[in-house]
């Protein structure tokens, strides 16, 4: 897909002093318009209890959908290499934006590891502008990125794999396939016994269906001057 429909080459800046893009195929941006580092933190790392895993030395698998500009992976693996913990972090990912269109955005201030950046922007310029479905590899220290490219409701996941899923694709309004009962009860099955799963969306069907598959569902706080609610879902 080309990098037009991934993303704008324009990025924008948000509440926080972060920067995203709009997604030209979804007409919407990557992150909130209100911090898209502060929702990365709140919403994903620190809701899922990733952050606290990795600050105590706890291996941890990730599973994101929807890796978009990357920012949910780059905080989290920063996280790991800080406290010396390994992470095996997946993110399924339709249209992968360019190395290029990614070092605009200017991450590198939020990261402690300088290097990490530097060794990705490396392994994305290696593969084509428009990345073939199948799943890239990526490794650095005690960390190691599968990206799985293609369409993410058609993926195969192994069962109680992951400690946590950051639930960060599109809208359900824009990107429906990714909130459905068929494609939750895969991620519900990919999640270990008491692994959870966290997303920005609030929305009645979202909620519903995850209980509904037997999610403990609980809508908690969202980011500080940011949306006012966000989801936890927890596999009991």
């Amino acid at each position: 897909m080309s990098r037009n429909l991934a993303g704008s080459d324009m990025p924008a800046v948000t509440a926080d002093g972060s920067k995203t893009l709009l997604s030209n195929r979804y007409a919407q941006t990557f992150h909130s318009h209100k911090g898209a580092v502060t929702e990365a933190r709140h919403v994903f790392l620190a809701a899922s209890g990733v952050t606290r895993r990795l600050a105590t030395k706890q291996a941890t698998h990730v599973l994101e959908v929807g890796y978009g500009t990357g920012l949910n992976f780059f905080l989290t693996a920063d996280l790991a290499l800080q406290s010396g913990t390994k992470l095996h972090y997946v993110a399924l990912e339709q249209d992968l934006l360019t190395a290029h269109t990614v070092q605009q955005l200017g991450y590198g201030q939020y990261l402690t590891s300088a290097n990490l950046l530097d060794a990705f922007f490396s392994f994305r310029a290696e593969l084509p502008d428009n990345v073939a479905p199948g799943t890239h590899s990526f490794t650095f220290e005690g960390v190691q990125l599968e990206l799985i490219m293609g369409n993410a409701a058609l993926q195969t996941l192994q069962d109680s794999v992951f400690d946590a899923v950051y639930q960060d694709a599109f809208s359900p309004d824009a990107n429906p396939e990714l909130w459905t009962a068929g494609f939750f009860k895969h991620v519900h099955a990919a999640l270990k016994q008491g692994g959870v799963l966290t997303t920005y969306s609030v929305k009645g069907t979202v909620r519903r269906t995850l209980a509904s598959l037997g999610f403990e569902v609980e809508k908690l706080p969202g980011p500080a001057n940011g949306k006012r609610e966000m989801l936890r879902a927890r596999r009991v």
